[in-house]
């Protein structure tokens, strides 16, 4: 199964096939506005208005309204229902990137935390222009992505034990000397990254037109 969770109000949806559809505050305005039928519409709807929030209701099978003082962001909330529900299911985030960086970051956070860690390799984030994955430890072998020609890494907790092969820029682990590793590229159709401990997040991208 492959969720799309629509958060913010991005330019456009993904070329892709969903199963089922969340849409987070104004990105479920977004989805009814483009016709989607949403499986679940999340969000304290503060920034809609009653009639923008009765579309969205109509188009929704089922409406979660939360409190506009929370401990969780909408997102969050939206989130822990689709790994809650469907814990085995496939899961972009769309439209998470832009708009204000403290949101920014959170959202690029919720992968590595406890709560969602588990799930942390079935989540993506992506926008028009990047697209965000995380691994757990281990060997893990990288598809090229042929519209995106970096891609960058970050090191969570990895105690410097990253290693990358066959890319442009490759990395022994003994020669690791820092924490994010931006503007690799693909030299082949695959590329071989390797950490022992933490997380990595991985982002591909390509420059803005």
């Amino acid at each position: 199964m492959k969720i799309l969770i629509v958060a913010g109000v991005p330019t456009a949806l993904p070329n892709e096939k969903f199963d089922k559809f969340i849409g987070v505050d104004r990105g479920a305005l977004f989805l009814a506005e483009k016709g989607k039928r949403l499986n679940i519409a999340v969000g304290d709807f503060d920034s809609v208005t009653s009639d923008e929030l009765a579309k969205v209701t109509a188009a929704s099978d089922r409406l979660v309204k939360l409190p506009a003082e929370k401990d969780d962001t909408d997102l969050e909330v939206g989130l822990t229902i689709a790994t809650t529900e469907f814990p085995s299911a496939e899961i972009v985030i769309y439209g998470a990137l832009g708009g204000r960086m403290d949101h920014m970051l959170t959202n690029l956070e919720l992968a590595t935390t406890s709560r969602f860690h588990t799930f942390a390799e079935q989540i993506t984030l992506a926008d028009e222009q990047n697209i965000v994955k995380y691994l757990h430890p281990g060997k893990h072998i990288l598809p090229k992505i042929p519209d995106k020609k970096y891609i960058g890494f970050v090191q969570i907790n990895t105690a410097d034990s990253l290693a990358i092969e066959n890319a442009k820029y490759p990395l022994a682990a003994e020669a690791n000397f820092k924490t994010i590793y931006a503007s690799n590229e693909f030299i082949a159709d695959t590329m071989t990254v390797s950490f022992t401990q933490g997380m990595l997040l991985v982002i591909y991208s390509k420059d803005k037109k």
